[in-house]
């Protein structure tokens, strides 16, 4: 059973923008990330309100009909974006923290309706926080049409569709402080960011997150630190060096990113401050001509008075606590130690550092850590995070993209 994180108060992210300006594309992330630092958060939008809903004709993708010219689309589009308002108000009453609302924002009139709408039924306490993406860079508004719309065009052409759009910009209208609202507006993916107003804990967290957001599409590599002693002697956690096959191992991972690489020494590398961590990244590095960024974010999760012990010996003087982790794998913690929640909160830094970089993203750590950062970009569940499968001499290759997340593995031999 999935165990959330209680808000002070309900949270309504509200998107604002033209089509095309990358929305979908934040409201995706956000919503990833709320998720995986434990909030229960969930997008409404006029594509997903459309989708529940089979009194609208589901060969028809309203939230691409933007034609001004169309009153029925006009109407139709009204009546979703209506819906997922209504949708995500239930959200919040039901046992939902944050709400993503991504439908009809760009005009004065259409904010105020939403806020009274949200003001006259949701009987509970609640903050709004508008999040604007403005966007003017021509090339950046055709790459968001060939990465996630063009592929749902049916008989109609990219001309046509930014002449579309060219009309609704005529009366859509930027936010302004004159509206009394708190948000925060990325121009052009971030190069420039103006907030207003401000407010509470979460809204800054999530600002801070915004900001390292761009669209560059870049390979991400997880690999666990080689082989050790502790792995032969079925020993979990402790700080012990490689051993010989580890280094052996190593040199062949090396092998792979030069190959894999091609040359490129403009490239993100971390490792754990753990041994093994350090030297795998120190021989995989040489290899490379790079050094990787060593880091205690990376360092496996601490088994607390059961680290250095082998699975037996467990199992034979604490018992109860084989007991315990069985029944709730993601809270469970061996005293003094940590629990698969307290290493998401330790390596939120290092989601912040892929997040913002634009180059390939090489870390190399430890099981639990990578099973943490792999359930971020696969959009888990965090309970499923105790039974991702990260295995040794493997490399997990993951190229997010706009809506989900590509990967490969390779087993290193």
């Amino acid at each position: 059973m999935q165990q959330y994180k209680k808000t002070q108060y309900k949270l309504i992210l509200v998107l604002v923008g033209l089509p095309a300006r990358g929305k979908t594309h934040i409201s995706y992330k956000l919503n990833r990330y709320l998720n995986w630092i434990g909030y229960k958060s969930e997008i409404f939008s006029i594509k997903g309100a459309q989708q529940n809903n089979d009194g609208f004709d589901q060969k028809i993708d309203y939230e691409l009909e933007i034609d001004p010219a169309n009153q029925q689309f006009v109407e139709v589009r009204q009546q979703l974006s209506q819906i997922a308002a209504q949708q995500l108000v239930q959200f919040l009453q039901n046992d939902g923290d944050i709400a993503l609302y991504n439908g009809l924002t760009s005009t004065k009139a259409d904010r105020q309706k939403l806020k009274s709408l949200f003001k006259e039924t949701l009987k509970l306490e609640y903050q709004t926080f508008w999040v604007e993406s403005i966007c003017d860079d021509p090339q950046v508004i055709l790459n968001n049409f060939n990465e996630s719309k063009l592929s749902r065009f049916q008989d109609k052409t990219i001309e046509s569709f930014t002449n579309h759009i060219n009309v609704l910009a005529k009366d859509y209208q930027s936010l302004e402080n004159i509206e009394n609202l708190s948000y925060i507006k990325l121009i052009n993916i971030g190069k420039l960011v103006k907030v207003h107003m401000l407010e509470g804990y979460l809204c800054s967290k999530i600002v801070s997150f915004l900001l390292n957001l761009h669209a560059n599409n870049r390979q991400i590599y997880l690999v666990r630190s080689c082989q050790t002693e502790y792995h032969l002697l079925d020993k979990i956690g402790g700080d012990p060096e490689l051993s010989a096959t580890g280094r052996q191992h190593s040199q062949q991972l090396g092998d792979y990113f030069i190959e894999e690489l091609k040359g490129n020494k403009n490239i993100t590398f971390f490792s754990s401050q753990m041994k093994r961590g350090i030297q795998t990244a120190e021989i995989v590095g040489e290899k490379l001509g790079i050094k990787a960024l060593k880091t205690k974010n990376l360092d496996e999760i601490d088994y607390g008075i059961c680290d250095g012990l082998t699975v037996k010996e467990i199992a034979a003087k604490y018992p109860k606590q084989i007991k315990e982790r069985k029944a709730n794998p993601l809270e469970f913690k061996y005293p003094r130690g940590e629990s698969f929640l307290d290493v998401i909160h330790r390596v939120e830094p290092i989601i912040y550092e892929i997040e913002r970089s634009r180059e390939p993203v090489l870390i190399i750590a430890h099981v639990a850590v990578l099973k943490c950062l792999y359930a971020y970009y696969h959009c888990n569940q965090i309970s499923e995070i105790p039974n991702i499968d990260i295995p040794i001499n493997c490399v997990i290759k993951l190229v997010p993209i706009p809506y989900h997340c590509l990967e490969s593995r390779v087993i290193i031999k």
